[in-house]
């Protein structure tokens, strides 16, 4: 398991909370809309791999992790300016780390628990998420609102965080809130022509580290030529910035990053049926008097695999 769980959580859970991305009607000009049918349920299927290299003076620590993320997204409504009422739940999580020095595997099917120091720490977090309902409001623009997280996914966070340590942002209804909301991707009013781009920039606290801030661009690159018209391909470039809090145990500085990404949108339907983004991030790391540089590559592909 890594040692910063605020990063570990800052690429996580969005991916498990929230989809980001949007689509264009045409090559030359579009107009990119979610699009939600009441009563509706989509179903994604998400797979993420990270291999995190800790170097320290004396040694490599390698640990790699494997997740398998089966989450459905229920429209429960849609307003007259096709504002939706959504709610996002976690079926199943497959959770495999293979780290110094005992290996983690989970399955949210399987009721058989896994017995060890990582599972004692991740496997209420886990739990905690299959089957919680998290609910949230979304614009045809992609904007969210309105955000509700479950009581006891939060609880169950705080109960892990040690007596006398500092914040972790994670463990907070409004961070979780926030994790959500900005993980979203807010898409232009007006139409796009094929090639052009469009920004939006957040900004996260994320104590004890300090605050994030997040640049995503997107591209409208046109439609996909295997998938047909209708199916159009967006890409992406982000870029990360970690403001440290002054005077804090622990500090964080990236030394190198590259981030960037494919979408599949189809405009018609108004959903992403495919996406890859893939993450590079290198950082030097202080804390309680320890140095290190930690390298973490992180790739996540999500499907769409069916709709009811």
């Amino acid at each position: 398991m890594r040692k910063l769980p605020s990063l570990m959580w800052r690429r996580a859970l969005p991916a498990l909370l929230a989809l980001a991305v949007a689509g264009g009607a045409s090559a030359r000009a579009a107009t990119l809309r979610w699009k939600f049918k009441p009563g509706e349920t989509l179903h994604y299927v998400m797979d993420q791999k990270t291999l995190t290299t800790y170097d320290t003076k004396d040694r490599q620590l390698k640990v790699t992790q494997n997740q398998t993320i089966d989450m459905r997204w229920m429209v429960k409504g849609v307003g007259a300016d096709g504002v939706a009422e959504m709610a996002q739940t976690i079926d199943r999580i497959r959770t495999k780390i293979d780290a110094p020095p005992t290996p983690f595997e989970f399955d949210s099917k399987d009721p058989k628990e896994p017995q060890s120091a990582a599972g004692a720490a991740m496997v209420p977090i886990l739990k905690a998420l299959v089957g919680a309902e998290f609910s949230f409001k979304m614009s045809p623009q992609g904007e969210l609102s309105d955000v509700k997280v479950p009581p006891q996914l939060v609880e169950t966070m705080r109960g892990l965080t040690p007596p006398g340590a500092p914040p972790n942002a994670m463990a907070t209804e409004e961070g979780l809130k926030n994790m959500i909301t900005q993980s979203s991707l807010a898409l232009p009013r007006g139409d796009i022509a094929e090639g052009m781009s469009w920004s939006r920039p957040t900004e996260v606290p994320t104590p004890p580290l300090g605050k994030m801030k997040v640049e995503k661009t997107y591209t409208f690159l046109g439609p996909d030529p295997a998938a047909g018209p209708a199916v159009l391909r967006i890409g992406l470039v982000s870029k990360l910035e970690l403001q440290p809090t002054p005077g804090a145990d622990v500090n964080v500085k990236i030394t190198s990053q590259d981030t960037k990404g494919s979408f599949l949108f189809n405009n018609a339907e108004g959903r992403i049926t495919h996406s890859e983004v893939s993450e590079k991030i290198a950082t030097e790391v202080s804390a309680m008097g320890n140095q290190f540089t930690q390298n973490v590559e992180t790739s996540t592909s999500m499907k769409l695999a069916k709709v009811e």
